[in-house]
């Protein structure tokens, strides 16, 4: 049975926004770990559906806290402050955990006292489907170590797979709270750890990563998205001038990138072209941006794409 004790390995933290439709398959996923000393801890952030009535149903296997509306990052940080593990470990409420999760990683750290952070491998599956997409390592080089470098580069940490060590964020801080910042509130992270912390890796998928079909083809929605990556981005440089300085055209090169994939695979091809030249402009000797921009001109479908996209990863891997 789960731990229920003073202080139980991990705490388990759970933030909630009008998650009524996935969220009790996100606790049972949790519940259902093979390592049972946790404590699983819901934050909901306001919710205004049938939220709280789901996790109250869980009684004693789970604590509940409710707060008024203020992101997934302020969620976190009240999950976090209210915290009794040694270790920490978010999952948002429509994601899932592999039965061993846990075990594999808890042991891991265990083995290794040096490591105060791991991470893993991770499923992508569609909303209201079944059927996994790919793993995240098919389309990110997934490593171990210092990772601050490369990860400047490309976010290559999923949200749901990390358990760190709880003192951790005494260090670095808490989760940003600015709402602009939410949708990289988890990389913003993962850079101010990395700064500091050497980082495991598990490769192997312990989570699935549920993806909802949202349209990122508006201007406003493009622009929000490259402000705050450019933030995050320009935050980190800030704090390690010496280490990421030289990077600083590269990382924004790629966010252009980024973002023309997703407008190219949403059909927007004019609007993938203006992001290509973006990232060509900061970094011309990208070849990948300019293969990409050529695409753009190309009867090319996003299957093709995203064949051209792993094909590409798996070149630059052999380099």
């Amino acid at each position: 049975m789960m731990n229920t004790a003073t202080n139980p390995t991990v705490s388990v933290i759970i933030p909630a926004y009008n998650a009524a439709p996935w969220i009790a398959e996100t606790i049972d996923s949790v519940l259902n770990q093979t390592f049972q000393d946790f404590e699983v801890i819901v934050v909901d952030d306001g919710s205004t559906d049938g939220t709280a009535e789901i996790v109250k149903n869980y009684k004693s296997q789970v604590q509940y806290l409710y707060k008024n509306n203020g992101g997934v990052g302020s969620a976190r940080n009240t999950g976090i402050r209210a915290a009794r593990g040694r270790y920490i470990a978010c999952v948002d409420a429509d994601d899932l955990w592999l039965p061993e999760k846990l075990e594999v990683q808890t042991q891991l750290l265990q083995t290794e006292p040096s490591l105060a952070w791991v991470y893993s491998d991770g499923l992508i599956f569609e909303n209201n489907s079944n059927q996994n997409l790919h793993l995240f390592s098919q389309s990110a080089s997934m490593i171990s170590g210092d990772v601050l470098r490369p990860l400047l580069l490309q976010d290559f940490i999923p949200c749901p797979t990390p358990v760190i060590r709880r003192d951790i964020f005494e260090n670095v801080g808490f989760f940003e709270e600015d709402m602009s910042l939410q949708s990289v509130a988890d990389w913003d992270m993962w850079l101010r750890i990395s700064a500091k912390y050497p980082v495991g890796f598990i490769d192997k998928p312990l989570v699935k990563y549920r993806r909802h079909s949202t349209s990122m083809t508006s201007t406003s929605i493009i622009e929000r998205s490259l402000k705050s990556r450019l933030t995050v981005i320009e935050g980190a440089i800030l704090r390690e001038p010496e280490r990421l300085g030289d990077l600083r055209q590269q990382a924004i090169a790629n966010v252009y990138m980024t973002l023309g994939h997703l407008l190219m695979s949403r059909g927007a091809r004019v609007e993938a072209r203006e992001m290509y030249l973006h990232s060509i402009q900061m970094n011309s000797k990208q070849l990948k941006s300019i293969i990409y921009l050529i695409a753009t001109f190309l009867p090319i479908s996003v299957n093709q794409l995203k064949n051209l996209r792993r094909y590409l990863q798996n070149l630059e891997l052999s380099v």
